[in-house]
């Protein structure tokens, strides 16, 4: 996605093999790759002997983030993801695979009091990072606001929510909450949620689903069949009224979001 940016190619001397396609695209870069033994190649690229990876380092100049002060950029996007405080960068990259496969327009963190993207963020990722807009905020509260005046609805990822995800109505601009690893959303981020939901299932010892996991879940029924809520619909708790729904021009306008040549879905093992 961003070739230009690409300042330094390392590749492990076990695993290289010739690859003309590979080449080509070191050669267009104007950079020539540097074959070295594992010890030099884990040194350099901040990895163990331990962990998985595929044999490849890229340095890359650091992607675009943008601030609290940019958010009127996604006047014309249809969902987002809002991570309180996701402290894990395993996590982090597995949401930002998952935005990216899903289409979400957006992924928006706190610029303190969290992870952000490190370069195991970005191996878990494989290559997510890149196709979606990333926002570093000072405020989540402020933010979700923010979302609000834009015209989304707020729905809270939580346990004790009160519907399932199957039983939620998702309006046509929808941004998903997230809490963080153990503590979940903080009071002061559920009080701003329209909705609170919940993945059903669970039993004693095993209640919840990790952040990357549950993501997943929301994203997946999400895109099953496009909704919006009726115009009653969370009145009483926010003040705000829910926009008409014509279910049939929302599909349309929904599908028209999605690229006609997006992939399907496929399992991927290994390290991948």
């Amino acid at each position: 996605m961003r070739p230009r940016a690409i300042q330094r190619v390392l590749i492990l001397s076990e695993k290289w093999a010739p690859d003309e396609e590979f080449l080509e695209l070191s050669r267009r870069t104007g950079l020539k790759p540097e074959i070295l033994p594992l010890r030099e190649f884990v040194r350099l690229a901040g990895l163990t002997e331990e962990d998985k990876h595929q044999g490849i380092c890229l340095f890359a100049k650091p992607m675009e983030a943008f601030g609290q002060e940019n958010l009127g950029m996604l006047t014309d996007a249809y969902l987002v993801l809002v991570l309180d405080q996701i402290s894990n960068p395993k996590n982090l990259g597995t949401i930002l695979r998952n935005a990216a496969f899903f289409g979400a327009d957006a992924v928006v963190w706190l610029k303190d009091r969290s992870v952000d993207l490190s370069s195991t963020a970005y191996r878990v990722a494989v290559g997510g990072a890149e196709y979606v807009k990333i926002f570093k905020v000072a405020n989540i509260a402020q933010t979700l606001e923010s979302l609000k005046q834009l015209g989304f609805w707020v729905y809270g990822l939580d346990e004790r929510g009160e519907k399932t995800l199957a039983e939620s109505n998702f309006d046509a601009k929808t941004v998903f909450v997230v809490g963080a690893e153990g503590q979940g959303l903080r009071e002061r981020t559920r009080a701003l949620c329209d909705f609170m939901v919940r993945i059903p299932g669970g039993r004693k010892g095993v209640e919840s689903l990790n952040a990357g996991v549950a993501t997943a879940v929301a994203l997946a029924e999400f895109f099953r069949e496009p909704k919006c809520p009726s115009r009653t619909t969370g009145v009483q708790a926010t003040g705000r009224v829910a926009p008409e729904c014509d279910p049939a021009r929302s599909k349309e306008s929904f599908d028209s979001k999605i690229p006609e040549s997006a992939p399907a879905c496929r399992v991927q093992t290994g390290s991948g």
